[in-house]
């Protein structure tokens, strides 16, 4: 089996849409999309994983792609010299697998993505593989999308559709008891599994997900699906068409601030820029990042607990009681962050760092990366994350806020989709 770096003439075959289960599966703006060589679909492991329902590991020490579905557990992987150079070999629930000559072999493309034949891997784990040739569409259907029986259980019937209909959200649910399960996760379960007021949480649940769509479409044609939007990559907005957005909500947030709270309207601070700048040298998406601090702040109104001065955009240390001014810094520059008395949340000593402190926050979210070279501590509550544990927007629900149900489909759909149409 043989797999070769991918020649310059694959990339023609840009824009293929997969679709698994009804689903629009994409990968994020800045890796490797399907690609079509010589009639064949090829797809990056992460659709494999994420989309198909197994568990992928790369090992590339023998250059070996490791698949391993929920129903089989963890089989043997047949021993394999290291150093291949020129060949990637599948091996499914401990079994290499066999790829027709005719359904294409893996590849390496120059991004250096490890790629593979979608129809053989999907026929491999069960699923129907079919070309929808109108839409350049791969229409998946996948066996995998029902639960898995709990160790020592008897097999059980496929989950009930609510079950079904939450985990294709792939998005995170506060439970009654406080703590945070993924919607994938439901897959694996049964209703018996959660307390009747449970049950019905979770149809709450899925009322309020059901507002937002699944796949958001760009204005240059690129659907992007919700769940696999990363809070880190480059931005798509300019800060033209942060500041034009704005520029046309003012009117009516003018209005609702008057009518609604009785308040004089607060002049917007010009931060586009600084999102962005920033939001570069964290490798963050500063465009969302600044569309979550229009929905944090209400358009900078500050509506809540706090308030203009303290330029903290993201409501960090806002926790519904007002500080003592005796909060840890855990860290951060005392020069660039402080605490009052009787204050809600933390005061940063410029806007730039009010910016800052809202990237780092983001940052720490997504990765586990220590802070770029030559970068001070700003936000306080850095440290107090659990690192990497929400690399896409939509991960944020439930974490950034409670419940926050579509929190991250919020600043997605309801502000950053309606900046880029300007």
């Amino acid at each position: 089996m043989s797999a070769a770096f991918l020649p310059m003439q694959a990339a023609a075959g840009g824009g293929i849409g997969i679709v698994i289960d009804g689903k629009t599966v994409t990968v994020p703006l800045d890796d490797q999309a399907p690609l079509i060589l010589d009639g064949r679909t090829y797809v990056p492991l992460r659709i494999i994983g994420e989309g198909l329902g197994a568990k992928v590991e790369w090992r590339s020490a023998t250059r070996q792609v490791i698949i391993t579905t929920f129903s089989s557990g963890s089989g043997a992987v047949p021993s394999r010299p290291p150093g291949r150079q020129n060949d990637v070999q599948i091996v499914i629930d401990g079994r290499v697998l066999a790829i027709p000559p005719d359904y294409g072999q893996p590849l390496v493309t120059r991004l250096g993505r490890t790629v593979v034949p979608l129809r053989a891997v999907g026929e491999a784990l069960g699923c129907e593989v079919n070309w929808r040739k109108e839409s350049r569409t791969v229409d998946v259907k996948s066996r995998l999308t029902f639960p898995v029986p709990s160790r020592g259980a008897e097999p059980s019937t496929p989950s009930s559709t609510l079950f079904q209909e939450l985990a294709a959200y792939r998005t995170n649910l506060k439970l009654l008891d406080g703590s945070v399960i993924s919607s994938a996760e439901l897959l694996h379960k049964s209703e018996a599994d959660f307390s009747t007021q449970q049950i019905e949480q979770f149809k709450t649940y899925l009322s309020q997900l059901s507002k937002y769509p699944s796949t958001v479409k760009l204005p240059d044609g690129t659907v992007i699906a919700m769940a696999d939007l990363t809070i880190q990559g480059p931005a798509v907005a300019t800060a033209g068409q942060l500041k034009a957005w704005l520029a046309a909500e003012t009117p009516r947030i003018r209005a609702k601030m008057a009518q609604q709270y009785g308040r004089e309207f607060v002049p917007i601070p010009d931060l586009a820029e600084l999102y962005l700048r920033i939001g570069a040298e964290y490798g963050i998406r500063g465009d969302l990042a600044f569309c979550q601090a229009a929905k944090e702040t209400h358009y900078w109104q500050f509506t809540g607990s706090v308030q203009p001065f303290q330029n903290n955009y993201c409501g960090l240390w806002a926790t519904g009681s007002p500080c003592t001014g005796q909060e840890p810094l855990n860290g951060a520059d005392p020069q660039l962050v402080r605490f009052e008395p009787g204050i809600h949340g933390a005061i940063f000593a410029s806007p730039e760092a009010g910016v800052e402190a809202h990237i780092q926050h983001l940052y720490a979210y997504a990765c586990r990366n220590p802070l770029p070279p030559g970068k001070v501590l700003v936000d306080p509550r850095y440290n107090l994350v659990a690192r990497g544990s929400a690399p896409t927007w939509q991960k944020l629900n439930a974490r950034w806020a409670v419940p926050g149900t579509t929190y991250g489909q919020s600043i997605i759909y309801d502000y950053w989709l309606k900046a880029l149409t300007f």
